[in-house]
């Protein structure tokens, strides 16, 4: 979701009742259940070796084609 679609659901909520917005928020998990990610999102800033083989073969192909445009 952008910011834009963020400020956009703040801006309907604020206009609501509160027994709405309970509401809202029952729908808004309902949909999460139902089409959310299965996998939890790590959002630590740590690099895994992954995170780091991956980082390394990015930045030696992007030293290779820049080397290839001289």
């Amino acid at each position: 979701m952008n910011n834009t679609q963020t400020a956009e659901i703040l801006d309907v909520l604020r206009t609501l009742p509160s027994d709405k917005i309970d509401e809202v928020k029952d729908f808004a998990v309902f949909l999460r259940e139902r089409y959310g990610r299965d996998a939890n999102i790590d959002e630590s800033d740590e690099w895994s070796d992954e995170d780091l083989h991956d980082f390394t073969q990015s930045t030696f192909q992007r030293f290779e084609r820049n080397e290839d445009s001289k």
